[in-house]
């Protein structure tokens, strides 16, 4: 590794945990981000996006400093207006954020954050409640397969689905890809809503209200000197569409966010960090000039993938982890 690698930093949720209404939620608590950030500044050197932006597209990074870091927040949280952005002001250091166009432009509730928040209310009531979520989902799936849709049995999703990671069991990564990705949209998107419903029970506009910035807030950090790029308009999985969907979802993206990016100068952020050479080479076509994935390791500058810089996940950051 040179001295000039990079650490770019993945957030998601950013609270009070102890206090919040969904205590597991998938979050790192703003005590816990407070102490990463006072270590990172303690062996790391703060680096803005911009820095790294010029560094590219001069393709000379002997102006980076040694062993930089850059923090980067997905999906636009109010978090991030609440929480993170105060404590970035007062230790001086510039956070990169990437909202999704559909949830701040429309009110909408995000499928990906459904599933958040059904995993957290099923967690927060035990192993059993997690067995009676994936019971749920075989019982949905068996309605639409019986009005004719060509889903593959539940017990053969299940072998191939549910593969833990370093983060979730084989149960959660069921539920997290089966409606993510593995069923049809219309219906995925209709059982991920039929779920929110019995397991938390709220209103989506109103929930989705409560949980996402609104662009007054988006463009009040902007002035203060965050960064932002795209996120997608939709959270979609990018490889996984049709090209004319991929495309759509990026151009409504850069639609929403024209007053907070530089259209010829942006950085794309893939939800779930998928991604492909027709993303890429469509993305590029549109202004954009680096992309951040979630393979977890440090920036090798001029050796990486400009459109696909590695992100170590938040929870890799000392006192957490021990990655960085």
């Amino acid at each position: 590794m040179t001295k000039q690698a990079i650490h770019i930093i993945m957030y998601h949720y950013v609270r009070d945990l102890a206090v919040s209404a969904y205590p597991t939620i998938k979050g790192l608590d703003r005590a816990l981000f407070i102490r990463q950030v006072e270590y990172l500044l303690k062996h790391y050197r703060p680096l803005r996006m911009e820095e790294l932006l010029k560094a590219y597209r001069e393709e000379d990074f002997s102006a980076l400093p040694e062993n930089s870091f850059l923090l980067t927040f997905d999906d636009g949280y109010i978090d991030h207006y609440e929480v993170v952005w105060p404590i970035l002001r007062k230790y001086g250091i510039q956070g990169s954020f990437f909202p999704n166009g559909m949830a701040l432009g429309e009110n909408k509730l995000l499928t990906v954050n459904r599933i958040h928040f059904i995993l957290a209310a099923a967690e927060m009531r035990g192993r059993e409640a997690m067995e009676e979520l994936v019971q749920d989902c075989f019982r949905c799936m068996e309605r639409y397969r019986s009005q004719g849709a060509a889903i593959p049995a539940n017990e053969t999703l299940y072998r191939e689905l549910a593969v833990a990671n370093r983060w979730d069991s084989g149960e959660v990564i069921f539920i997290k890809r089966v409606l993510q990705n593995a069923l049809p949209e219309d219906i995925r998107t209709e059982i991920a809503r039929e779920l929110f419903q019995k397991w938390v029970g709220q209103e989506e506009a109103a929930f989705a209200k409560g949980l996402y910035l609104d662009t007054s807030q988006m463009k009040e950090m902007k002035e203060d000197g965050m960064f932002f790029g795209l996120h997608g308009y939709d959270h979609y999985w990018l490889s996984k569409l049709e090209p004319s969907v991929m495309e759509k979802d990026i151009d409504r993206a850069l639609d929403f966010m024209k007053d907070v990016i530089e259209p010829d100068s942006w950085v794309m952020n893939y939800p779930y960090g998928d991604y492909s050479e027709t993303v890429i080479e469509y993305i590029k076509t549109r202004g954009c000039k680096l992309g951040v994935s979630v393979e977890a390791r440090a920036v090798n500058p001029g050796e990486d993938n400009r459109f696909a810089l590695p992100r170590w996940d938040c929870n890799d950051v000392f006192p957490k982890g021990e990655n960085v």
